[in-house]
């Protein structure tokens, strides 16, 4: 791509460089100044493509460092089936860490290039994210690699709105990276974030809705307004009546963790209440709609505190 815009350039120097002796006694100084920036110009544009596209493939470089680490060279040859598994030659079955694909009778999302490679040039590796769950199924990082590009099945899947960000394993820079890559989607209204209302978000004050979403992943969002304690459970109340209002849990034996994470940007599980935070997770139903946090990247404050003020 370098080499070729480089001739490209070469080609538009020599048609638009206004060297002296093309400059006829007859054309005026106006004339060679717009040459010139015409030359500026075409030139400022052709140099401009090739660092967009070294900065997409960085962005892929960089969140494939962060999230697999050093694990790199335990990676597993699979294909990608039509229930979402990767499945390699010796019939290990793996699934994608840190993603959850919505049901495809209510997704109407643009579904990735991933695993749509007629010519046969592309191929996915799993690499071990942790142990096998019960159903036998191996969390893997899904790298794709297509000759010298490799890509990160996750990151992409978050930015094409396939799928919804879902805190396991993820931290640091990987967390950030795969994060920033739904919020993409979700700003751009892609994929499942295009589907309005039925959009896997809610407001905490809206129970009605968190309610018939027992049992799914969703986010939720708006302004904690109290905090409560025992010595084996933190509550972040959204509500001033935990009976029927949506609460969201953790241990407190994770409260460290939570704390490690939220003090990078100033905050710890102590000082949230009126705060505006993101939830994600599993809602289930115990006096009224809850979500137990178990990973420190379900809980987001978020610093504009005007958003998800009166749900």
């Amino acid at each position: 791509m370098i080499e070729l815009n480089r001739l490209r350039g070469q080609r538009v120097f020599k048609e638009y460089w206004p060297f002296p002796e093309k400059i006829g006694a007859e054309e005026s100084v106006k004339g060679f100044a717009a040459r010139n920036w015409m030359f500026s110009v075409v030139w400022l544009i052709l140099l401009t493509v090739p660092s967009v596209a070294d900065e997409a493939g960085r962005a892929e470089r960089d969140a494939i460092s962060a999230c697999v680490a050093d694990n790199a060279h335990t990676g597993t040859l699979v294909e990608r089936s039509a229930n979402g598994e990767f499945v390699a030659g010796t019939g290990q079955r793996f699934l994608a860490t840190d993603i959850d694909f919505l049901p495809a009778e209510n997704a109407s999302h643009s579904s990735s290039n991933i695993g749509d490679d007629p010519k046969g040039s592309q191929t996915l590796e799993a690499i071990p994210a942790g142990p096998a769950n019960r159903w036998g199924l191996i969390p893997a990082w899904i790298v794709v690699r297509n000759g010298d590009t490799l890509e990160l099945l996750q990151a992409d899947e978050l930015e094409t709105g396939g799928a919804i960000f879902v805190p396991e394993r993820a931290s640091g820079s990987c967390a950030r990276h795969l994060r920033q890559a739904e919020s993409s989607a979700r700003e751009q209204k892609t994929g499942i974030w295009a589907r309005g209302k039925d959009a896997p978000v809610h407001s905490v004050t809206d129970l009605e809705n968190l309610e018939a979403a027992a049992g799914n992943y969703v986010i939720a969002s708006g302004r904690i307004v109290s905090l409560g304690k025992t010595r084996s459970t933190r509550y972040l109340n959204f509500g001033r009546y935990w009976k029927t209002d949506f609460t969201v849990t953790l241990k407190a034996s994770d409260e460290d963790r939570f704390d490690a994470i939220l003090s990078q940007n100033g905050w710890r599980i102590e000082n949230l209440a009126n705060k505006t935070v993101e939830i994600r997770g599993v809602v289930q139903v115990r006096d009224g709609p809850l979500i137990a946090l178990r990973h420190p990247e379900q809980l987001v404050v978020i610093e504009d505190k005007r958003a998800g003020r009166g749900g």
